[in-house]
C-alpha cells in the first residue's frame, strides 16, 4: 500500500499491547484444549485410514460359556489345543488369555499323603468312619503327571506363548521373578534412562518352570487414554525391577527367532536382532488400528467349533501366527478404540502385533511438541504482525486457509508417514484468532472514529486531514441511513465546525437534515449557520441560481422549463434554444457555492477551459456539448438533450440487464472513450450514473466529461468529492496523475456492477474501502452471475489491474475484447 492510502487512518500504538494480551488468552485457551481436539483429530482419521492388517496372522475365538470349552484355559486342554495347531504347521501359537494352571507344590502334598495312608494302615484299632485316603492321592497323581505332560509339552512345541496380566492386587506365588527369563535385555542401558516406562507391582503369570518351559511370556494389558480411549501399546513395563515385553512384542521377536532376545539400548528404542523399532520414552507406541466389516474382517478369523468340525481348510494355518483368544466380550470386556467402540482384548493385541510385523505403528516423537507450540507462536507473531490492515475478505480467507491447511498437514503426516503432528488446534486458533482480531480491529477504527475525532485540537486538523473528512462524506453520502451512518456524518460536521470551515459543516448538515429533520440538533445548527453565512456575505452574491436567475425562468440566453435531474453540485434543467428552437440540457454548476474566493477565480477558469476541451468531442457516443457561459455566479452548460436514463436504473441486483446487452454497450462506451483520449480528454468520473441510455432507440451517451477536473486537488469547499471513490482506480485514490487507463478502470468497475449489483469493493470505512480498491481482488464476476462467460472475468481483471500498465492500453483494444467475448453468447 501506497504511503498516501496507508496514512488515512493509523491505529494508535497503545492498542498493540491489548491485541497482544487477546492473541495470548487465544493461545492459552487453546493449548489447554489441545489433548480433547488433537484425540478427536486423531480417532477420525484412523477410521479412514488404509492400511491392511498382516496376513501372518489368525485369530481364533473361543467361546468358554460353551460346556465343551468351559475348562479350555486349563494348561492340559490348552496343551491338546496348541497340539492340534501344530499338527496343522503353525508357526507359533499364543494364548492372549491367562491359563489356570496347577501348582507346583502338588508333589509335597502327594508325599504327604501316602506318608499319612501309610500310618493309617498300621493301626489295628481304626474307627469305622475312616475314610481311607487312596482316591484323594491317585486325583493329586492324574493331576500332577498332567501338569508334567503339559510342561513337556510346552517344551518340546519349542512355539507357544503364554500371557500375563497386570493386577491391582498380590497373588500369592505369582511374581514377575517367574518369568526373569523372558525379561529384556537391558544391555548396560542406565537406570535413569528407563524412568519413564511404566511400573506395576502385582502380576498374574505362570509358575517359573512353566515360564521356562514355553517360548516367551508376555503381558496383554492395555491403558486407556483419560477418555477411555486405547490408543497406545505399552511394548515395555517395569515389573518390581523386572523389565516385561508385551505378549505382541514377544510374539514379534519369537517369529525372527531371535535368541539374543528383546533388547533395549536407548530410552526410547526397541532392538529385535538387527531391526530397531522406535518409540516414546514410555516405551509406548501408537496402535494403528485396522479397518474391517462383517464381510471383509481386519483379520482372518475363525471359531474354535469350525475348527474342531473340520469346516475350516487347515492350510490357512501353515506358517501363521495363531492368536487364541475370547469371542465372548461378557467372559472378557472389550476396549473402546477409535475404530470401534468395544473391540475385543484378542483384536488389540492382534493390531498392536501386526503393526511390529508391517511396521505400521504411528509416531508420536517427545521434539513435536517443540515444533507444535513454535507453530502456535509463529501464527501469534504472524496474526499481530498482519491483522491491523487485513481487510474483512482477507481475514476471512487467512482463517480459513491457515485452519485448512495445517489440518491437512496432520491429516497426511498421520495416515502417509505414520507421524501424528499435532497441527489441528494451530488451525482452530488460527481461524479463531483471526476473526478475533479482526472484529476487535473493526470496532476500534470505529471507537477511533467515535471517540478520539471530536477531542482532537483544531491544530492537528491538517490541510491532508480536511481532505480525508471529504472523502469519509462522500461514501458516506452514498451508505443506507442508518443510526451509525448518521453518527458519523454527524462527527464529521463538527470537525468541520472545529476547522471553522463552517460551508462544509453545512452541506453535511443539509445531508443529515435530508436523511432524518429531527435529528439531534442539526436543525438548530443549520438555522445558525445560515444567519452567519447571510451576515458574512457580499450583497453580490445574495442571488443564487435557484433564487435569482432561475426565479426568472431563465439562464442566460436559455429558457427554462424544469428540473430533470440534481447530482452532489450541479442541477440539470430542460430548457429551450430561443434562436433556433432547440431542446438543450442545461447543467448548472454553482461555483461560488462550491469554492472559497481564494479558489473560485481559478475554478471558473478550470470550468471554462474543461468545458471548451469537452465541447470539442464530437461523437454518437458522447453528450455534445454546445454552449457555457455564467449568469448571478452559475457556471452552466448547455448540452445536448438526451431522453434517455442513466444505467444507474439498472445496477441493482433486480433490475440488471442481459449479460450480452452489458457487453455490447460497455463496448460502445469503451469506443467513445478512445475517441474522447486520443483528443487528451480524460473523463475521470466513468460510472453507470454518466451513462445515459435509451432502450427505445438502443442508443447510449456518455456525460460529464470535463466536470471531474475542475482542480487538481479534487476537493471542493463544500466537502464534495469531484469523483467517485467506489470506481476510483489506485492511482487516483492516490493522487497519482490520471490517464486513460484510468477511465477504462472505472469502466471496469462500471461493467461489474452491471452485471452484478453491486460495485467490486464495499466497505464500512475510507480506509478499508481504499485498502481494498488497492490491494484485493474483486469476486469474480462468474461466481456471482452464472450466465456470464468466463472471458467476461478476463476482461474486467485486466481492466481492474492495479498498475495502469497492465491495463487494456486503449478503449479500442478493450472495446474488441468485449465483442469478442459478447459472441459467446447463443
Amino acid at each position: 500500500m501506497n504511503a498516501r492510502a496507508s496514512n488515512l487512518y493509523s491505529r494508535p500504538s497503545s492498542l498493540w499491547p491489548a491485541a497482544a494480551l487477546i492473541l495470548i488468552a487465544l493461545l492459552v485457551g487453546t493449548i489447554s484444549q489441545i489433548n480433547g481436539l488433537e484425540t478427536w483429530v486423531y480417532d477420525f482419521f484412523q477410521r479412514y485410514q488404509y492400511k491392511a492388517a498382516s496376513d501372518k496372522i489368525v485369530l481364533v475365538t473361543v467361546d468358554s460359556r460353551a460346556e465343551q470349552y468351559k475348562d479350555v484355559w486349563s494348561g492340559s486342554r490348552f496343551s491338546q489345543l496348541a497340539s492340534l495347531f501344530n499338527d496343522y504347521g503353525a508357526k507359533l501359537v499364543v494364548a492372549t488369555q491367562p491359563l489356570t494352571i496347577m501348582d507346583a507344590k502338588a508333589e509335597s502334598q502327594i508325599l504327604a499323603l501316602a506318608k499319612l495312608q501309610k500310618l493309617a494302615d498300621s493301626v489295628e484299632s481304626v474307627s469305622g468312619e475312616f475314610v481311607p485316603l487312596v482316591g484323594q492321592i491317585e486325583e493329586l497323581q492324574r493331576n500332577y503327571d498332567a501338569r508334567n505332560d503339559f510342561i513337556g509339552q510346552m517344551a518340546k512345541s519349542g512355539n507357544i506363548l503364554l500371557s500375563g496380566y497386570f493386577t491391582n492386587i498380590n497373588i500369592e506365588g505369582s511374581s514377575s521373578a517367574n518369568c526373569a527369563n523372558h525379561a529384556v535385555n537391558l544391555k548396560g542401558t542406565e537406570p535413569e534412562s528407563m524412568r519413564n516406562s511404566r511400573r506395576i507391582r502385582h502380576i498374574s503369570v505362570p509358575p517359573e518352570d512353566v515360564c521356562k518351559a514355553v517360548r516367551a511370556i508376555g503381558f496383554t494389558n492395555y491403558w486407556p487414554d483419560p477418555d477411555g480411549i486405547t490408543r497406545w501399546a505399552e511394548l515395555v513395563v517395569n515389573a518390581d525391577g523386572i523389565y516385561l515385553p508385551s505378549l505382541a512384542l514377544a510374539t514379534k521377536s519369537a517369529m525372527q527367532g531371535n535368541n539374543d532376545g528383546i533388547v533395549i539400548a536407548a530410552p526410547n528404542a526397541v532392538y529385535l536382532q538387527d531391526k530397531i523399532t522406535y518409540t516414546d520414552n514410555g516405551f509406548r507406541l501408537l496402535n494403528r488400528y485396522y479397518n474391517g466389516t462383517l464381510e471383509n474382517p481386519a483379520f482372518q478369523k475363525v471359531t474354535l467349533s469350525s475348527v474342531r468340525s473340520g469346516q475350516v481348510d487347515q492350510a490357512i494355518f501353515r506358517d501363521r501366527i495363531v492368536l487364541i483368544g475370547e469371542s465372548d466380550l461378557a467372559s472378557m470386556p472389550g476396549l473402546a478404540t477409535p475404530v470401534n467402540a468395544n473391540m475385543s482384548p484378542l483384536e488389540v493385541t492382534a493390531s498392536t502385533l501386526s503393526n511390529l510385523i508391517e511396521s505400521d505403528f504411528l509416531l508420536r516423537p517427545e521434539w513435536l511438541s517443540n515444533l507444535e507450540i513454535g507453530t502456535l507462536l509463529a501464527i501469534w507473531f504472524l496474526i499481530l504482525l498482519w491483522m491491523p490492515n487485513m481487510p474483512t475478505i482477507g481475514a476471512a480467507l487467512t482463517g480459513l486457509v491457515l485452519a485448512t491447511l495445517l489440518l491437512m498437514i496432520e491429516a497426511w503426516f498421520l495416515i502417509s508417514e505414520g507421524i501424528w503432528v499435532q497441527f489441528a488446534s494451530a488451525g482452530v486458533f488460527a481461524a479463531i484468532a483471526v476473526w478475533t482480531m479482526h472484529v476487535w480491529n473493526m470496532a476500534t477504527i470505529h471507537q477511533a472514529r467515535t471517540i478520539q475525532r471530536p477531542v482532537r485540537p483544531i491544530s492537528t486538523i491538517t490541510t491532508d486531514k480536511q481532505g480525508q473528512l471529504d472523502l469519509e462524506f462522500s461514501v458516506l453520502r452514498q451508505q443506507a441511513p442508518t443510526d451509525d451512518t448518521k453518527e458519523q456524518l454527524y462527527e464529521i460536521a463538527q470537525m468541520h465546525g472545529q476547522a471553522r470551515k463552517f460551508a462544509r459543516a453545512e452541506q453535511v448538515l443539509k445531508h443529515i437534515a435530508k436523511l432524518d429533520p429531527n435529528y439531534r440538533d442539526v436543525a438548530q445548527l443549520l438555522e445558525k449557520l445560515s444567519g452567519a453565512r447571510k451576515k458574512k456575505a457580499p450583497a453580490r452574491r445574495k442571488t443564487s441560481a435557484t433564487s435569482g436567475s432561475l426565479n426568472r425562468r431563465k439562464l442566460g440566453r436559455y429558457e427554462i422549463d424544469r428540473v430533470v435531474g440534481r447530482g452532489a453540485m450541479a442541477t440539470v434543467y430542460l430548457g429551450r434554444d430561443p434562436a433556433i428552437n432547440r431542446k438543450v440540457a442545461i447543467k448548472t454548476v454553482a461555483l461560488a457555492r462550491e469554492f472559497d474566493e481564494g479558489a473560485l477565480r481559478d475554478a471558473r477558469l478550470q470550468f471554462q477551459r474543461e468545458a471548451e476541451s469537452a465541447g470539442r468531442l464530437n461523437h454518437p457516443n458522447i453528450i455534445t456539448i454546445y454552449d457555457t457561459g455564467e449568469d448571478d455566479d452559475v457556471s452552466y452548460l448547455a448540452m445536448e438533450f438526451f431522453e434517455g436514463m442513466s444505467l444507474l436504473e439498472h445496477s441493482q441486483p433486480d433490475d440488471l440487464l442481459p449479460a450480452k446487452r452489458v457487453l455490447e454497450l460497455g463496448a460502445r462506451a469503451a469506443e467513445a472513450l478512445y475517441y474522447a483520449h486520443k483528443q487528451k480528454v480524460v473523463h475521470r468520473d466513468i460510472k453507470p450514473a454518466n451513462v445515459l441510455y435509451h432502450a427505445a432507440t438502443d442508443t447510449l451517451k456518455l456525460t460529464d466529461f470535463g466536470i471531474a477536473r475542475l482542480t487538481d486537488s479534487s476537493w471542493t469547499k463544500t466537502g464534495i468529492i469531484l469523483g467517485t471513490p467506489s470506481y476510483m482506480p489506485p492511482e487516483q485514490l492516490s493522487g497519482d496523475g490520471v490517464t486513460g487507463q484510468s477511465d477504462l478502470y472505472s469502466l471496469g468497475v462500471t461493467l461489474y456492477q452491471l452485471l452484478t449489483g453491486s460495485v467490486p469493493f464495499r466497505a464500512d470505512s475510507i480506509p478499508e474501502l481504499m485498502d481494498k480498491i488497492i490491494n484485493e481482488d474483486p469476486i469474480p464476476v462468474c461466481q456471482l452471475r452464472k450466465d456470464v462467460p468466463e472471458c467476461m472475468d478476463e476482461i474486467i481483471n485486466k481492466a481492474l489491474a492495479k498498475d495502469p500498465g497492465d491495463r487494456f492500453t486503449t478503449g479500442h483494444e478493450m472495446a474488441v475484447a468485449l465483442r469478442d467475448c459478447a459472441k459467446n453468447f447463443s
